[in-house]
């Protein structure tokens, strides 16, 4: 009888093994162009806070001139970063490969600034991330304002050169 219930629980633990999912990255970019070709799945994001107009189509940001330094980071699921940050000053450019963030199991891409905590981030999602990836994958970061629940608000937003990709699309209504 001893042996019929050790065998039983064995059972059990090895189909619970069998059933759950391995750990795979939450943003899938395995399906993307740059993926199947081959080629590198990277993102060049370009700080431009110091210039004045250019960049805000796609949002509801009145786009200012607020030269800062920016820091883009992959984020996981449960909001820890996967792997290492970008810090990008005002003016200039810098690459993220996403091979490297999905062997890290990322979810989404935050943009943040690091000079002013008044300036409120942007989040990047895995769909926005894919669609950048199967264009030209570059992006531009830029500082904007907006007047939400009576008062102006500051805010980092982004308009990448393809799928038609920018954000924050409603900032007066994100928290």
């Amino acid at each position: 009888m001893i042996h019929r219930t050790i065998a039983a629980s064995l059972a059990l633990s090895i189909l619970g093994l069998a059933v759950t999912p391995n750990a795979v990255a939450q943003c899938d970019i395995t399906h993307t162009d740059c993926w199947k070709n081959g080629g590198n799945c990277n993102i060049k994001f370009k700080n431009k806070t110091g210039d004045s107009g250019g960049s805000d189509g796609g949002t509801n940001l009145d786009q200012r001139s607020s030269a800062q330094t920016v820091v883009v980071k992959a984020k996981r699921s449960n909001g820890n970063t996967s792997g290492n940050k970008l810090s990008i000053v005002a003016g200039a450019s810098n690459t993220m490969n996403m091979e490297k963030k999905y062997k890290k199991d990322f979810d989404t891409i935050t943009i943040a600034s690091q000079d002013f905590g008044m300036v409120r981030n942007a989040k990047m999602s895995c769909n926005e991330i894919v669609s950048v990836l199967n264009g030209n994958g570059t992006c531009k970061i830029f500082h904007g304002a907006v007047t939400g629940s009576g008062k102006l608000q500051f805010y980092l937003g982004y308009q990448c050169d393809s799928g038609n990709t920018s954000g924050p699309k409603d900032a007066s209504s994100e928290e």
